[in-house]
């Protein structure tokens, strides 16, 4: 599966809740964002949580990248295929890079 080094996220739809948790977050989890609105979002296209009516074509590309680095992830035990290897780990490059 696709490790992803992305910072954890919580959703929060309260403003003023959101803003109390953020500094009491910071000491534990410095890397955790506090979501509000869909803009807070650092990897906005990505998130689960916005759904894919707003993915655009960007964000699309991206997560057919991630679930395609996915399925080579858990698929290559049964195809032990060097090129499938090679291709995975360029595409994780390619997302890192993204």
């Amino acid at each position: 599966m696709y490790e992803s080094n992305q910072a954890a996220r919580i959703i929060c739809n309260d403003q003023v809740l959101a803003d109390q948790l953020r500094p009491l977050l910071a000491n534990i989890a410095p890397d955790c964002q506090v979501l509000v609105v869909p803009s807070d979002c650092s990897s906005a296209p990505l998130c689960r949580w916005l759904g894919d009516a707003h993915l655009g074509s960007t964000g699309q590309i991206h997560a057919a990248l991630i679930e395609t680095t996915e399925v080579l992830e858990q698929t290559r035990h049964a195809f032990k295929s060097r090129e499938l290897g090679l291709l995975r780990r360029r595409l994780v490059g390619l997302l890192e890079k993204l």
